[in-house]
């Protein structure tokens, strides 16, 4: 499916709507046509002004008809009204509606899109389509919609009202046919690749706003507010020249010329026709008349197809980026996960990021995790730890090998039933600009405030929450700007402990957290998950040592796995991270290795 059938598919999904829109537009149109008829009557009296057409008995022939006519254009502007109001306003709530569905498709696809494709694409790229874009399909609906079914029976109307009043001038007029469509062709095809620009800058200045402003704090740092602004009017005078090249094209729409030309044409050949005596001044009035209806369809057609153009533009991007095929495939027929032990194997796992890359952030990686483990993950950076977990969650798949969760490959089981039962602590705590209460009950939005409170107490954050004026009804700000970063992590662990997760994972949560509190919180975390499976992150040698499982990370490839007291007797990279300690035990034998 292309993006103008998909576009058009939302449309037309609306169809008593549109019934109703065509109806009524009908009616507009159909009044606005027959107004020339009625003032056509009144002149063709014009030359007899007293018995002829006399309507009503009694009185001036020609001041009854001229009454009669006048009630009759009365009540086609009443209805052309009413008509036009309707029709107006069922536009409006199709342009809407339609907004309203596409919005939301785009949202439920970026949602279920791969972390490889967020990964890639600008926030502000997808925002920019999710706003700008699907704006410029909401105004070339409405009105756009609306106007290019009324030009079209507008066109109709008129034409056949002019053949009834004079069929030999139409069909002489009718030659200028080809030039106007020849006009709009051309305008057309300059306008498309111009629409498509002006959709694209729109989408890099969103981009480049919507960064400078998340990483602020780093622009005053490093003083670059007057940098970030030159590049960012660089980009602006980019977006101004594009519209003004689509203005100049714009104003260059000459069909509107063709129309005023052939109307004066047809009154000038009218006006001969009449001086010979082959068209009566009444039938010229009526045709001119007729004509200069087709003056507004002629503009409207003309905004339209602008409007069209940047509506198209637009649906192709939004198009585009939701039909990109990379999701992460949610089974069929998922496994169902009944007995949640947590057991854990990794079978020969690699992994790289782009898929293609010779430079593997995982390269064959080999572990077996009992279910209710404490299991520690260290290695220098970039060797490959957050990934490992990352494919845990499933938020990647393994270019090569399989990971099994109680003897499931996870790839078997349902995303939502495997993510919903991991719970992440991560090293830069996310926050919504909600309030505490809603940041906490995230996971599990009908928790109740006692559960809430409880699992605040257990990550040590209940205390700091009551110090707060509005409590757990205090809305942390965007990205929980107003809290330290100790207290977003102990939002944090406390939004993962309330969902009570079958595995924990702690990606170096405790960072930000004085010592004093992180062993408050790892004999809560102790307490809590009792036989859960956790992964720990970290590089505290506390929190290593008492660990069951250590994996020893390097560049990607496992180097060792154990205990704390079988690692420091064999393994050289577990026992740097801990050098500084004079106590060590000897290790002569790998020293003379």
């Amino acid at each position: 499916m292309g993006h103008k059938k998909w576009f058009f598919k939302h449309i037309f999904r609306e169809k008593r709507l549109l019934i109703v829109l065509i109806v009524f537009l009908i009616l507009f149109i159909g009044t606005v046509s027959l107004t020339p008829l009625f003032i056509g009557n009144i002149f063709e009296v014009l030359p007899d002004a007293t018995g002829i057409f006399a309507i009503l008995p009694g009185g001036d022939g020609f001041r009854e008809t001229l009454f009669y006519f006048a009630l009759l254009i009365a009540i086609a502007g009443v209805i052309r009204t009413v008509g036009d109001y309707i029709q107006s306003f069922v536009n409006e709530v199709i342009a809407h509606k339609v907004t309203k569905n596409v919005t939301e498709e785009f949202y439920n696809d970026m949602l279920e899109k791969s972390q490889e494709f967020h990964d890639r694409i600008k926030v502000g790229d997808i925002m920019a389509r999710a706003t700008f874009d699907t704006r410029q399909m909401n105004i070339f609906i409405a009105p756009g919609v609306k106007w290019l079914f009324e030009g079209f029976f507008m066109v109709i109307f008129s034409v056949t009202l002019m053949l009834t009043v004079n069929p030999k001038l139409t069909l002489l007029i009718a030659g200028a046919l080809p030039f106007y469509v020849l006009t709009i062709w051309e305008f057309n095809r300059k306008l498309r690749p111009i629409s498509m620009a002006q959709m694209e800058q729109n989408s890099i200045l969103n981009a480049r706003l919507q960064e400078s402003l998340t990483g602020i704090r780093v622009v005053r740092a490093f003083v670059k507010e007057r940098k970030e602004i030159a590049e960012f009017e660089v980009e602006t005078e980019k977006l101004r020249k594009i519209n003004t090249r689509r203005g100049i094209i714009s104003a260059r729409y000459y069909a509107i010329v063709i129309t005023i030309i052939i109307t004066a044409l047809s009154f000038l050949w009218g006006g001969y026709e009449v001086s010979v005596g082959n068209m009566e001044l009444s039938e010229l009035i009526t045709f001119i008349l007729l004509m200069m209806t087709l003056n507004m369809p002629t503009w409207q057609f003309g905004w339209a197809t602008t409007q069209f153009q940047i509506g198209m533009a637009a649906a192709k991007r939004i198009y585009d980026m939701k039909e990109r095929e990379e999701y992460v495939p949610n089974p069929a027929n998922p496994h169902v996960w009944k007995e949640k032990k947590g057991a854990i194997n990794f079978e020969n796992v690699s992994f790289s990021y782009n898929g293609k890359s010779s430079r593997k952030a995982l390269k064959g990686i080999d572990f077996s995790v009992p279910g209710g483990a404490n299991v520690a993950i260290i290695g220098n950076p970039g060797s490959g730890k957050s990934t490992l977990i990352k494919l845990l969650m499933r938020l990647y798949d393994p270019s090569e090998g399989s990971i099994y969760i109680d003897d499931m490959d996870i790839r078997e089981m349902d995303l939502s039933d495997l993510r919903d039962n991991i719970g992440v602590i991560e090293q830069e705590v996310f926050l919504f600009s909600k309030t505490i209460r809603e940041n906490i009950a995230f996971g599990k939005p009908t928790a109740s405030l006692v559960d809430i409170e409880n699992a605040s107490k257990l990550a040590q954050a209940h205390d700091f929450i009551l110090s707060f004026e509005e409590g757990y009804d205090t809305i942390v700000g965007e990205r929980g700007v107003t809290l330290s970063g100790g207290q977003k992590q102990r939002l944090a662990i406390a939004r993962a402990l309330l969902v009570n997760p079958a595995i924990l994972v702690l990606d170096d949560a405790s960072s930000a957290i004085d010592a004093e509190t992180e062993r408050r919180i790892q004999t809560a975390i102790a307490n809590v998950l009792k036989n859960r499976t956790t992964f720990i992150v970290t590089h505290r040698l506390a929190t290593i040592k008492n660990a069951d499982l250590i994996i020893v990370l390097r560049d990607g490839i496992l180097m060792d796995s154990g205990t704390h007291s079988e690692l420091i007797m064999r393994n050289i990279d577990y026992r740097r991270l801990f050098e500084k300690f004079s106590d060590l035990p000897p290790m002569k034998k790998m020293e003379e290795n």
